[in-house]
């Protein structure tokens, strides 16, 4: 399976607002979210002839902060995130990359510290529903 690795526009609205319900159910962005989130900020996307994962990312002249990043259900535990994440420090090789992530999220925390990031601090209730955020951070390659 080849898989081609895309920057996301705002043409992509309608599609992203599609992929958050089916990733994030019940803590999906608004339409008005991601439409600011895509004005100012950028997203990607990795799939065969579809978008089967995509993240949303805020670059600084420093450093990425990764705001989103998801598989759709049906391509889930293929490695896709996996894959984003490698082209992603491609596209950004210079740059610091920081994330947070639930607590409770292990699988996903295990795969981000098989990419490099480490553990930088963790936030108390800091999810509306109370859960813990585990910050993390990954320096460039040199």
């Amino acid at each position: 399976m080849s898989l081609s690795f895309q920057r996301l526009g705002e043409v992509h609205l309608p599609e992203i607002l599609t992929w958050e319900k089916l990733c994030f159910p019940g803590e999906e962005w608004t339409d008005k979210m991601i439409q600011t989130h895509l004005e100012f900020h950028v997203a990607f996307g990795i799939g065969d002839q579809n978008i089967q994962c995509y993240a949303l990312v805020c670059e600084t002249p420093w450093e990425i902060e990764i705001f989103r990043i998801a598989t759709l259900p049906n391509f889930r535990k293929l490695g896709l995130a996996k894959q984003l994440l490698e082209h992603l420090f491609k596209e950004f090789p210079k740059k610091e990359f920081f994330l947070e992530v639930k607590e409770s999220n292990e699988p996903a925390i295990k795969l981000y510290s098989s990419v490099g990031f480490n553990e930088l601090e963790r936030r108390k209730k800091y999810y509306p529903d109370g859960s813990t955020a585990v910050l993390m951070k990954r320096n460039p390659i040199e």
